[in-house]
């Protein structure tokens, strides 16, 4: 799925507007403690699935773009409606990373994305 497909079908605030790109994102993964998000790291054995995944997040602090650098994400959308700061989009921009927003819940953004043909990440990925 293109990420401008997502962001118009998910009603998504671009916070990052200089970065976007029409991108293809293919898997997703939830997480709102940062812990979770960087067991992936032991799993995922091609990182191109990271390139194409959006990790999808309550966590509106600087710890979700960090864990994105981390991981190579390169899209986080925060759900719930939530607003980052300027700091924390500073520093997606700084730290090229997409970030975007959703009034969704995390439930209904992955189980509609999923739905879309968003594989989800699992913790023994060997693809």
């Amino acid at each position: 799925m293109k990420l401008s497909e997502i962001i118009s079908k998910y009603e998504c605030t671009v916070y990052t507007p200089d970065l976007l790109t029409n991108k293809d994102i293919n898997y997703g993964f939830c997480a709102d403690l940062m812990s979770d998000a960087l067991m992936i790291l032991n799993s995922v054995k091609d990182p191109r699935i990271l390139k194409e995944s959006i990790l999808i997040t309550g966590l509106v602090t600087n710890q979700s773009i960090r864990t994105a650098e981390m991981l190579d994400v390169e899209v986080v959308l925060l759900v719930r409606g939530k607003i980052p700061s300027i700091k924390v989009v500073d520093l997606a921009i700084d730290s090229r990373v997409i970030l975007l927003g959703t009034k969704l819940t995390m439930f209904n953004t992955s189980g509609m994305l999923y739905a879309d043909g968003i594989k989800g990440i699992n913790y023994d990925m060997q693809w």
